[in-house]
């Protein structure tokens, strides 16, 4: 059975399981929080990259600005699309305006820009407001990864 590497959403801690089943409840060994948390996890310069890098899960990162439009009208749809992961992606936003130094290794020049990432290297990425569908499918295929 695959190992997988989860970074728990609450205290950031690296946790490894051996997979699981869907009865199955998998829990921090740090807090003890659900590692399928399906919520989406605000992240700073830090915990973002400790995410992408760390999780074997894959990894959707909205850089955002609470003055873009675009990115505020795409702020429910986002939340809305995480809820169906869990454990399989993890859906991450971080305000370009405050946390510069990751929109900025990552080369994030326009807002929203939506990084997809997968053991630490990039999978995808578009530049513009997404719909909840769009956002649902395109973390669809990154499970398959």
């Amino acid at each position: 059975m695959e190992i997988v590497k989860i970074v728990c959403s609450e205290c950031n801690t690296l946790n490894s399981s051996k997979g699981k089943s869907k009865e199955e409840t998998v829990t921090c060994k740090q807090c003890h929080s659900e590692l399928d948390n399906p919520f989406v996890v605000e992240a700073d310069d830090e915990n973002c990259m400790l995410h992408i890098k760390e999780n074997s899960i894959a990894v959707l990162v909205d850089f955002y600005s609470t003055t873009c439009g675009p990115c505020m009208a795409m702020y429910e749809d986002y939340e809305d699309a995480a809820l169906g992961f869990g454990s399989t992606v993890r859906f991450l936003k971080i305000n370009a305006d405050k946390h510069q130094k990751a929109a900025k290794e990552y080369g994030v020049g326009a807002l929203p820009t939506i990084i997809a990432f997968k053991e630490g290297e990039e999978v995808g990425r578009i530049s513009r407001q997404l719909s909840q569908v769009e956002l649902t499918l395109w973390a669809q295929d990154l499970e398959t990864l």
